[in-house]
């Protein structure tokens, strides 16, 4: 197991009142796929705004820093620049390559790279390859383990008692290709999709990875070291207007590790979250959403509440988003539950 998932965080934490030195120690972390112009809009940054962003970046005074350094420096409590931010990538398009590493590599700036290893192994056409991956590696990049085929690792864990020996082999695999390609493979783990389950996160754990999802929100002390949030710059959310409130917020205050199992067979699963006290973040404004709908908090307590979709989920994929802002207004406070809805 890994130093970092060994450091154990203190048990008086559900104590601790949260105030302007611990949201120092918190930062933010960027999710891409495609930089290209011709690639699915969902899931694209054009180059004009990756570069239009790491300018917005460099002009407010942000600070961006390789994945790993950030993870310790929160998780041991050592100096961390307020306006930190770490950049990641997922699968490993040829476009992160071809137009994404040219600028990043001009302007001297580390980023993380998840790869799923079997498209790089078959020479698939829209992958970077190995030779690519390597040169990126000496020059800032750090290349990190996204499974071998970027499958469904969570899908079939309710009727496949073979399942999670599966997910294991796929991360297993893919570890070692990098070791064998790379010289080096870190242990940090981007779930596909960002699907996981509690099962999955455990075993997870026990490896020593650090994981990380696709739900949005920030890191900070009481996080889930096995399903770190990132804000998606992608598609609709690629503008520089439209990451300015996520690149400074804050994680809402609450022990992450408590939040349910996302993978539901409830159509309208409850969500209860046990807020910590808090000097800055103004709770009686909390708002929460799902799919971009308002949902109504019902309060059980002043640090307490739980949230349910007024209407069934269908099958698949959903987020619960809740902020609250800081009592002067700004920053805000983000939570982010994704939901997998597998009813029958």
């Amino acid at each position: 197991m890994s130093l970092l998932s060994r450091i154990a965080l203190p048990s008086v934490l559900s104590g601790i009142v949260f105030s302007a030195s611990i949201h120092a120690q918190s930062a933010n972390i960027l999710l891409y796929h495609h930089i290209a112009d011709d690639t699915p809009h969902s899931t694209s940054t054009t180059t004009a705004q990756f570069a239009e962003q790491l300018d917005h970046f460099e002009e407010q005074g942000y600070k961006i820093i390789g994945l790993e350094e950030m993870v310790h420096r929160i998780q041991t409590g050592e100096a961390l620049n307020e306006k930190s931010l770490a950049l990641t990538f997922d699968d490993g398009f040829v476009s992160v390559c071809e137009n994404a590493y040219p600028e990043l590599k001009r302007r001297g700036l580390p980023f993380t790279v998840f790869v799923s290893t079997a498209p790089v192994d078959k020479g698939y056409t829209g992958y970077c390859n190995w030779q690519q991956l390597k040169e990126m590696s000496k020059n800032g990049a750090t290349i990190a383990n996204h499974t071998t085929d970027h499958g469904y690792l969570v899908r079939s864990s309710l009727n496949d008692a073979h399942w999670l020996q599966n997910a294991k082999d796929s991360i297993n695999k893919a570890q070692q290709r990098i070791k064998e390609e790379i010289g080096t493979a870190p242990m940090l783990f981007a779930y596909p999709y960002g699907e996981y389950n509690n099962e999955l996160k455990h075993w997870v754990s026990e490896q020593g990875y650090i994981a990380f999802g696709q739900q949005s929100g920030s890191i900070g002390l009481n996080s889930d070291w096995q399903a770190l949030p990132r804000y998606n710059a992608a598609g609709n959310y690629g503008s520089v207007n439209s990451l300015r409130h996520k690149i400074n917020a804050h994680p809402l205050p609450l022990n992450y590790s408590e939040l349910p199992d996302p993978v539901t067979q409830q159509r309208q699963p409850t969500m209860t979250v046990n807020l910590l006290p808090s000097k800055d973040a103004y709770y009686p404004h909390l708002r929460c959403y799902i799919n971009g709908q308002a949902l109504e908090p019902n309060w059980l307590s002043d640090t307490s509440f739980s949230v349910i979709p007024q209407q069934p989920l269908g099958n698949g994929r959903h987020r619960v988003n809740c902020t609250a802002p800081h009592r002067n207004g700004s920053p805000f406070y983000w939570l982010s539950q994704q939901w997998l809805v597998m009813a029958e």
